[in-house]
């Protein structure tokens, strides 16, 4: 910080200890008490909030490293698959169309 940060930091502070002397003077002690409750309050939703953010943070994280996993490992299958010579790729491939279901006549009666 420089010295220009340095003395706003110091007068938000100052009008801020302001603002809470004259709140007390002028309101009593229980205002007081209620503004802490309140910041309490909303400290300690701040908190589960930042807490929950970084668990989801940590899952997406894992999925997606996962998902990178299995993209590499189908990257690897493919590589060997178009090592095959061209006559057993087509008739490879061409088995595998035949053994994959038609997923577009699922909800039709056959």
């Amino acid at each position: 910080m420089n010295g220009l940060d340095t003395i706003l930091a110091l007068a938000a502070v100052h009008t801020a200890v302001d603002q809470t002397i004259t709140a007390a003077l002028y309101y009593g002690p229980g205002v007081l008490v209620a503004a802490a409750a309140y910041t309490a309050w909303r400290t300690g939703q701040w908190t589960v909030r930042r807490y929950n953010q970084l668990v989801q943070d940590r899952a997406d994280r894992r999925a997606y490293t996962a998902r990178a996993f299995r993209l590499c490992r189908v990257a690897d299958s493919a590589e060997a698959v178009m090592a095959i010579p061209a006559d057993d790729l087509i008739e490879y491939l061409d088995n595998k169309l035949a053994a994959t279901p038609d997923l577009a006549n699922e909800g039709e009666e056959r």
